[in-house]
C-alpha cells in the first residue's frame, strides 16, 4: 500500500514539473532579487520604455507594445519583491501602470503626447522606487 501511494505522489510530482506545475520558482527568485540588481532592472525598464515610446512616435504602435510587455517581464518583473517589501502600494501603482494602462492606451492608439506623458509618470515612479531601494 505505501509503495503504491510512493509511486502515485512520485509520479503525480513528475507530472506537475513536466508541466510547469507552478511558478514559485519564478516567484521566488524575483522576490530575492537584490536591491542592487533590482535598481539596475529599474534602469533597464525605463531605458525599455523610452525606447518603446520612441517606437511609438514612430508609428510602430504593435511593436511599441510588444515592447512595453517585454520591459515588464524581462525587467520589471524583478522589482517586484525587493520593492515589494519597501513600497508595496508604489509597486502595485507600477505594475499597473506599466502593464495594463499603457499598453491599453497604446492599443487604444492614443495620441503620441498622451502616451508621452504617461511614460514620464511611470519614470517619475520608478524614480521613487529606486530611492526607495538605496
Amino acid at each position: 500500500m505505501r509503495r503504491t501511494l510512493f509511486l502515485a505522489l512520485f509520479t503525480c510530482s513528475i507530472a506537475l514539473t513536466a508541466c510547469g506545475g507552478s511558478d514559485s520558482s519564478s516567484e521566488s527568485e524575483s522576490e530575492n532579487t537584490s536591491p542592487t540588481v533590482a535598481r539596475k532592472e529599474i534602469a533597464e525598464t525605463r531605458n525599455a520604455l523610452n525606447a518603446a515610446l520612441a517606437t511609438y512616435k514612430s508609428g510602430d504602435k504593435a511593436a511599441a507594445r510588444e515592447q512595453v510587455a517585454e520591459a515588464y517581464v524581462s525587467h520589471f518583473e524583478e522589482v517586484e519583491g525587493p520593492l515589494e517589501g519597501k513600497d508595496d502600494e508604489l509597486k502595485e501603482d507600477l505594475e499597473h501602470a506599466i502593464s495594463d494602462d499603457l499598453r491599453t492606451s497604446m492599443k487604444a492608439g492614443r495620441p503620441a503626447k498622451e502616451i508621452e506623458a504617461q511614460v514620464k509618470a511611470i519614470v517619475a515612479d520608478l524614480d521613487k522606487a529606486e530611492a526607495a531601494l538605496q
